[in-house]
């Protein structure tokens, strides 16, 4: 039979962890992350120290590279510029030498065919004092091309002011000759306006080689030699031109560095040419320098992972031998958080795990005694009270506080328990004390004691509703909703051939004294003081008054905005030298009911008082009704 027990619960748990404990980071997890991470740690500070010794070698090269390729471009672009503008000087120098004789028509046309030999890329040579020229290969549009490059001139009054300055002005040309890789050279001949065009395509393939890129931009920033394949520079093997104007216009010096808009770092080297009338600058991409660095660290990474994933393969099959153990006493705890103490562990190892089962099981079993003690315990006391008492927030002696407190009393309840059996007494007033505790309960208060058939409660002592106006108008609810529960349950005495009963409700406000009275071994919480004594006398005064709620003046000063009230007649209590006014309490405001006392007696079935004629000092002398 006890094999058949241990069976089902080896399989009521193992059903349980299939649901999986939810928590952020399981001990499984944690060895095979520990483990993993140890091998991925070593890989990872290999890949690192190679990466980083390896990049700054290629960074270092490739800088070298960069700009020996840059001098390399530059010198180049600045020795075909200056040999062309060279050239075409020594022609115009010897042409007007020769203006004077015969046959100068002839001599020009065979000077200008020997300068266009040696100067292959020359289109045409214009001069505002000779006019245009075009080489013979390019002899077929020299008409448009003329009229072409005229009006361009006449659009570009600045370029033509500052060569008459002195200054070189070089130009792009392309788009006004409708021709691709052209570029023209303005300067002063004597005071000659002279213009070279000539085409720059075997320099841009110069320019635009392997993964660097060299840029030719004029004094102005304007674009000379640059790449239009849009194809290319979409691959990111060379970045727009958009990228030289960013240079152009915040580089402090020669080398810049800039990271475009799909994040690639540019390494670039500017270079001056031709008295600074052009700029060569050329661009290397990181990546395209990483890339077989890269190459080779996502191979590492690749291998690191897949050891990170068999790291973690490994540890899981063997960490559950702990994690099963825990998960167990997971299930155990969330069990007890539940209140369900019933719980059956048995230790699996004979280490910490196995001891902390052994623990638990003893402790799990002390919380069941302990929570058996406690539901008998707030049977008997005040749940708020018992759980402050459990926690030690109580110890003995008091505290000065303002609270509101309450007695209520059964009329004649001494002869009518004479007609009752002692089992039926009890069971009256458990069904009594069940209606008007819950009443107490739903507004906060305390129930202080059972006094026979009546009820002390009290508000602000222990807990409290957050000021003594809401504690007491806390307890004037509690006595209200008693009125409607006490209708209820006089209904159910008439339904069992039972007589109805009624009661008094009395209720004082003032300062009190609170706190746990007795002995060590033995101690109460309570209240005492004035205030108490005189909310059991005013409860006491319900009956010559044919009322069943009073309130004294100190409440009636806390709740009188809330309530409908007449007051009663002053009353002298014992110990008082003015008399204390009490007031009857008829209804909440804007509540559904008796407006005044009269309505109130009517509902509650009661006959007018005769006050002249009640004696209320028979007694205890306690009070008389005062005039």
């Amino acid at each position: 039979m006890k094999d058949k027990t241990d069976i089902v619960e080896k399989k009521e748990l193992k059903k349980n962890r299939k649901r999986r404990i939810k928590v952020k980071h399981p001990i499984g997890v944690k060895l095979g992350t520990i483990f993993a991470s140890l091998v991925i740690l070593v890989l990872g500070i290999t890949v690192a120290l190679v990466y980083i010794l390896f990049a700054n070698d290629q960074r270092v090269n490739a800088k070298s590279n960069t700009i020996s390729l840059n001098e390399t471009t530059a010198n180049a672009v600045q020795t075909k510029l200056q040999n062309i503008q060279s050239s075409v000087n020594n022609y115009l120098n010897v042409i007007y030498v020769l203006k004077e004789d015969e046959d100068f028509e002839e001599e020009q046309k065979i000077f200008f065919n020997e300068l266009c030999k040696a100067n292959q890329e020359i289109l045409f040579v214009y001069s505002s004092e000779d006019g245009f020229y075009a080489a013979p290969g390019f002899a077929d549009n020299a008409a448009s091309a003329q009229t072409q490059f005229t009006k361009w001139l006449d659009k570009n009054p600045i370029t033509k002011n500052s060569v008459k300055q002195g200054n070189v002005e070089i130009k792009d040309l392309s788009q006004a000759l409708n021709r691709k890789y052209t570029l023209g050279t303005l300067f002063r001949n004597g005071k000659t306006l002279v213009c070279v065009a000539f085409d720059v395509e075997a320099l841009k393939e110069t320019c635009f080689k392997n993964s660097n890129a060299t840029y030719v931009v004029n004094g102005r920033g304007e674009p000379l030699i640059y790449e239009d394949n849009d194809t290319v520079i979409q691959a990111g093997i060379i970045p727009s031109f958009d990228i030289v104007t960013e240079i152009m216009n915040n580089s402090s010096g020669n080398e810049y560095v800039f990271k475009d808009s799909s994040d690639n770092n540019w390494i670039y080297i500017r270079m001056n040419i031709l008295d600074n009338s052009c700029s060569v600058i050329t661009l290397t991409s990181e990546s395209s320098i990483l890339k077989a660095i890269n190459l080779t660290a996502l191979r590492i990474i690749a291998i690191s992972v897949a050891v990170f994933f068999l790291s973690i393969i490994i540890i899981r099959f063997f960490s559950r031998s702990l994690t099963n153990p825990v998960e167990d006493l997971v299930i155990a705890t969330n069990s007890i958080d539940s209140g369900n103490y019933d719980i059956h562990l048995k230790p699996r190892t004979k280490d910490e795990i196995g001891y902390l089962t052994d623990r638990f099981m003893h402790m799990s079993g002390g919380l069941a005694e302990r929570q058996r003690l406690m539901t008998t315990f707030t049977k008997f006391v005040n749940k708020d009270i018992a759980q402050k008492a459990a926690s030690g927030q109580l110890t003995l002696g008091g505290e000065n506080k303002r609270a509101t407190v309450f007695f209520s009393d059964i009329r004649s309840f001494t002869a009518m328990s004479e007609k009752m059996t002692a089992p039926q007494v009890v069971e009256f007033l458990n069904d009594y004390f069940t209606r008007m505790v819950d009443c107490v309960n739903k507004t906060n208060g305390i129930v202080d004691k059972f006094i026979g058939d009546a009820v002390m409660a009290v508000w602000g002592a222990a807990t409290t509703n957050g000021s003594p106006e809401e504690d007491a108008w806390a307890a004037v609810k509690a006595a209200l909703m008693m009125r409607i529960a006490l209708y209820h349950f006089n209904e159910n005495q008439i339904m069992h051939g039972r007589n109805p009963i009624k009661i008094g409700c009395g209720i004082n406000s003032g300062p009190i004294v609170a706190g746990q009275i007795g002995s060590e071994d033995h101690m109460n919480y309570t209240v005492i003081g004035d205030t108490v004594n005189l909310a059991s006398r005013t409860e006491a005064l319900n009956k010559p008054f044919a009322t069943d709620i009073l309130i004294t003046e100190n409440t009636y000063k806390l709740v009188h905005d809330k309530i409908i009230a007449e007051e009663m007649p002053g009353v002298h209590v014992k110990g008082k030298t003015d008399p204390i006014k009490m007031y009857a309490v008829v209804n909440a405001k804007g509540v559904k009911g008796p407006k005044d006392i009269h309505k109130l007696r009517e509902f509650l079935g009661w006959d007018e008082p005769e006050l002249d004629k009640v004696n209320t000092d028979e007694e205890e002398k306690k009070y008389k009704i005062g005039k």
